[in-house]
């Protein structure tokens, strides 16, 4: 019983990746909006109700296909500061450009900063901003604070509002931009968010 139970469990997942997989393609070509279970069932190669005995509703799954993206999105964070263990400032600038580059991406751009507030609505969205971007902000502040890279007097909550929200509107100019431009823009959004941290070190 306990390996058909296991053949069972490994099937559960295989089907639901398939069908987070098939959504997160659909929501990103069509738009939360416009994409139905049906489609994205097609695309899973699944029944509707399998859509539906791994997700109560169409919400339910976009925030599923969200949450794994953003997930996804710190875990090359975190990469990008573990490679610089004993420079702060290397770790930051590092983590910049690897938030960018998950804002840059096509299907992840799109569905965190286009997609996303439609999907889960303004509130949702902006919470789940806080539980990733504006959390991974903070911790990069306060460890440049206590590294004196930034001054220990520092207001660390607007700081962070503020940091944050230029990573936030980075993701929704690079998600907007036309391909052949998003490059060129990536660059100068790097730069300008470069430069304003520079800007906020204790030693200029």
């Amino acid at each position: 019983m306990e390996g058909v139970k296991s053949r069972r469990a490994e099937y559960a997942e295989q089907t639901r990746a398939a069908i987070l997989a098939a959504a997160a393609a659909a929501f990103a070509e069509q738009g939360y909006t416009a994409t139905s279970i049906t489609r994205i069932a097609e695309v899973a190669r699944v029944t509707k109700g399998a859509v539906y005995h791994h997700f109560s509703d169409k919400q339910s799954l976009f925030e599923a296909v969200i949450n794994h993206y953003n997930e996804v999105a710190q875990q090359k964070v975190y990469q990008a500061i573990a490679g610089h263990v004993d420079d702060v400032w290397g770790a930051a600038t590092a983590a910049l450009e690897a938030a960018l580059d998950v804002c840059a991406d096509p299907i992840a751009g799109r569905l965190i900063y286009l997609e996303g507030p439609t999907g889960l609505g303004w509130k949702r969205w902006r919470e789940s901003e806080r539980q990733y971007t504006h959390q991974n902000v903070r911790h990069l502040l306060l460890q440049g604070i206590q590294a004196g890279i930034f001054a220990a007097d520092a207001p660390t909550a607007a700081m962070t509002d503020i940091l944050a929200g230029m990573v936030t509107h980075a993701g929704i100019a690079l998600a907007e931009a036309p391909s052949r431009r998003r490059k060129r823009i990536r660059r100068d959004l790097q730069l300008a968010i470069h430069r304003v941290l520079q800007g906020l070190r204790s030693d200029n």
